[in-house]
């Protein structure tokens, strides 16, 4: 009649931006601290990405580029706060958003995947289209366009 209990958490997933010219070296160093510090919180990190260097849709620091860092991890509420804490420390980090995914996750059914290092987009350097010049006008006038409408 000894029924074990489920220990639930909650699921949640950290994006964070790290200055583009960070070495690999460093981002791996960042990311046994972060590791370190939500097993010593009663978490488990699910996996990292990293997603690689890619475009801001705004300059971030200065930076046109960031490398984007992605972590799931399963923890008690109190985690993500501890998790912040951290990444404003890290000079290298410019930003972060932190997001629950789900409730009452049962923390040993969650199992650790391995990390993940995707490999960026090559930007495409497609040719910018025609376009005419300032001030030139089309090949049909005005009067003869809005009569062929009556």
């Amino acid at each position: 009649m000894a029924e074990t209990q489920k220990r639930l958490v909650r699921e949640y997933e950290t994006i964070y931006l790290l200055k583009p010219e960070t070495p690999d070296d460093q981002v791996e160093e960042i990311k046994e601290r972060l590791r370190g510090m939500v097993s010593r919180q009663g978490g488990k990190v699910i996996r990292f990405t990293n997603q690689g260097k890619r475009k801001t849709a705004f300059p971030v620091a200065k930076n046109q580029k960031a490398l984007f860092m992605h972590c799931l991890y399963v923890g008690n509420p109190g985690l993500v706060g501890e998790f912040e804490r951290n990444l404003k420390m890290l000079e290298q980090v410019t930003k972060f958003q932190s997001v629950k995914l789900a409730d009452g996750v049962d923390f040993e059914a969650r199992a650790v995947e391995q990390d993940v290092k995707i490999q960026p987009v090559e930007e495409e350097q497609r040719p910018r289209e025609e376009r005419p010049e300032f001030g030139e006008r089309p090949e049909e006038p005005f009067e003869a366009a809005a009569e062929g409408e009556e």
